[in-house]
């Protein structure tokens, strides 16, 4: 082996001098500063710790839903015919019993009412010229009615002669024209009966026209108060879905009898409908606990019950491929303050939880060597603790109690 030359052996000599100062300052550096950085970073850590604290898990299912009123009354255009929306108050608004909520155009209902004024009038001046020509027709009867029994007493008079004065073909001539007379005057009667039936028959369908139009008129004036429609109690006005079109009714649309314009929902007693996925759905009864928070509060949390499920899956929307079910989730109370029909909210349904156990978030669990660890703040230091996982929820580790952590322990809350 080549021997090392002077210079070599001062490098090596240098290198070896320089790693033992290292070592000597690294030694010397952690006996004197690691205390202090340990308290520093166990400082720093302890405002990012958490306590250890007794809480029950929950198996959960997450839903959206919307507020509705339990009771509303709907408004109904009641008009028999087709009608344009002149005035709605604005969506949104609350209203008192009384209040004006909608009116209909009402023009040509009173064109209508005008026209059929007029012909009322006409169908009764025409009954009353109808009776008159009745009256005159049968006065003009009973004349010919009074000639033909003057003409049967006569002929009477006439066939009672006695036998003995007359001859027997004047007799016979007599007997004839008795007969006769007898026969035109029952005739004349039976004509004037008829024709009180007849004119009786028309003066029925006369009458039955006037009434006809009477009704009518009553109607047009039953329609005319309904264009004018008040508020029947308190609540907040929803418009009706237009019948043709995905939209609100707005001012200028065309309704009709029986056509649903406006909804007043009762803001003193609110529930919420929410969507169940179809899969989900089997996992939910009634009678379980549900969890609300308003999206337009998410502060304030609110505690219901579902109330029932519908027994069969419908499309969430037309578009829609996937099916939901329908549920209604009542709630223990309603703050009239700040809900409002339509609101959304999110829902947490309680399917099952356990009893009080000790919890520790997610993020403060390490795994390693095959256990469970957490990092558990004793003064100015930290100790590994091992535990024992029992269950879990998307937040927190549910850990056995056996005497390794204990509730109000603080532990380090990892990021």
């Amino acid at each position: 082996m080549k021997p090392l030359s002077v210079w070599q052996k001062r490098s090596v000599t240098v290198c070896a001098a320089l790693a033992l100062t290292s070592i000597l300052l690294a030694l010397a550096f952690r006996s004197k500063t690691i205390p202090n950085l340990l308290r520093a970073d166990t400082n720093a850590k302890d405002s990012e710790s958490v306590e250890v604290r007794k809480d029950k898990i929950e198996k959960s299912l997450l839903l959206d839903g919307e507020l509705r009123a339990v009771g509303s009354r709907i408004i109904y255009a009641s008009t028999s015919e087709e009608a344009k929306i002149t005035y709605l108050p604005p969506e949104g608004s609350i209203v008192k019993a009384g209040d004006r909520i909608v009116e209909l155009d009402s023009g040509t209902i009173l064109d209508r009412i005008k026209d059929t004024e007029e012909k009322i009038i006409a169908a009764e001046n025409e009954i009353v010229k109808t009776r008159a020509q009745h009256e005159s027709a049968l006065r003009s009867m009973y004349v010919d009615l009074s000639k033909l029994w003057l003409a049967f007493e006569q002929a009477k008079v006439k066939a009672t002669s006695p036998a003995e004065l007359i001859s027997r073909r004047e007799n016979q001539e007599n007997l004839l024209a008795l007969e006769k007379s007898k026969t035109e005057y029952e005739n004349m009667l039976t004509k004037i009966e008829q024709k009180k039936k007849e004119q009786a028959a028309e003066l029925q369908v006369r009458n039955i026209e006037r009434d006809k139009l009477k009704i009518q008129l009553d109607q047009a004036r039953s329609n005319l108060d309904g264009m004018n429609i008040k508020a029947p109690s308190d609540g907040m006005v929803i418009y009706g879905d237009h019948w043709a079109e995905r939209r609100k009714l707005q001012i200028g649309d065309v309704v009709w009898g029986g056509f649903a314009i406006v909804r007043l929902p009762d803001l003193r007693e609110m529930e919420v409908l929410a969507q169940v996925n179809e899969v989900d759905g089997p996992r939910m009864t009634p009678g379980q606990r549900a969890r609300i928070k308003l999206d337009s509060y998410p502060d304030t949390e609110i505690w219901g019950t579902v109330k029932s499920i519908a027994e069969t899956a419908i499309k969430a929307n037309w578009m829609a491929k996937a099916k939901v079910f329908n549920a209604v989730i009542s709630l223990d109370n309603t703050v009239m303050e700040i809900m409002k029909p339509g609101m959304s909210a999110q829902i947490t349904v309680i399917l099952s939880e356990t009893a009080p156990q000790l919890l520790v978030p997610r993020s403060s669990v390490e795994f390693a060597d095959g256990e469970a660890r957490v990092l558990r703040l004793e003064g100015e230091e930290m100790r590994a603790i091992a535990v024992n996982i029992l269950h879990s929820d998307p937040l927190h580790y549910a850990v056995a109690d056996n005497g390794a952590l204990k509730e109000g322990d603080r532990i380090l809350k990892r990021r």
